[in-house]
């Protein structure tokens, strides 16, 4: 769905220095283990989190709450791609929710606003 060669096209036209990794696993220290689908760090200070989503995924809303807290990231850098979602849609869900939510097609206007 989001493939990380058009997020970098995206960074690179920018020209910000970035790291990026796919299916990334992370480990808390009571051995919690989650998987991010997509994660870039920026200027190797800002960490861009973005999950993927097909289909239902409301059910999980609350563990990626948790997730983005436990990660210390800002929720406009914790990024719920899906392409189910309208524009309205992902605006309506990233009000309710401490998450950023966004279609396919607006993913690069939230990465632009971030940058």
């Amino acid at each position: 769905m989001v493939r990380p060669d058009e997020t970098s096209d995206f960074f690179q036209e920018k020209k910000r220095a970035f790291s990026c990794t796919r299916n990334l696993s992370v480990v808390f220290p009571n051995e919690d283990l989650h998987e991010l689908d997509v994660f870039f760090l920026v200027d190797g200070t800002t960490p861009i989190c973005i999950e993927c989503k097909t289909g239902e995924f409301r059910q999980d809303l609350d563990k990626y709450q948790k997730l983005r807290k436990r990660l210390g990231i800002d929720r406009s850098q914790f990024i719920l791609c899906s392409n189910s979602l309208t524009d309205e849609q992902a605006a309506g869900l990233s009000g309710m929710y401490d998450l950023s939510f966004v279609s396919l097609s607006g993913l690069p206007l939230h990465l632009a606003k971030l940058f």
